[in-house]
């Protein structure tokens, strides 16, 4: 990963976590939306939804169609690094 593509983890505010890009934000708080119910049943907060979703899109992860049931099962596999 690119250090000009992705802030380090230590300049974010969340260390332990891969934050999106500043333009990427907004893609997340919306894959986080669509996919909130779904996870919410399987126990997730919504704060860990938005970690995992934050997550998700700055590794790269999300797909042009910003698919929650992709996300979503990523997430059930990630939870616990929330």
């Amino acid at each position: 990963m690119a250090r000009d593509k992705k802030k380090m983890a230590s300049e974010t505010s969340d260390p332990g976590h891969p934050q999106p890009e500043e333009a990427e934000v907004e893609s997340a708080r919306l894959l986080a939306n669509d996919a909130r119910d779904q996870l919410g049943s399987a126990g997730l907060s919504y704060d860990e939804v938005r970690t995992l979703a934050d997550g998700y899109v700055a590794l790269g992860l999300v797909d042009e169609a910003g698919s929650a049931e992709a996300f979503s099962a990523w997430a059930r596999e990630h939870r616990g690094q929330a």
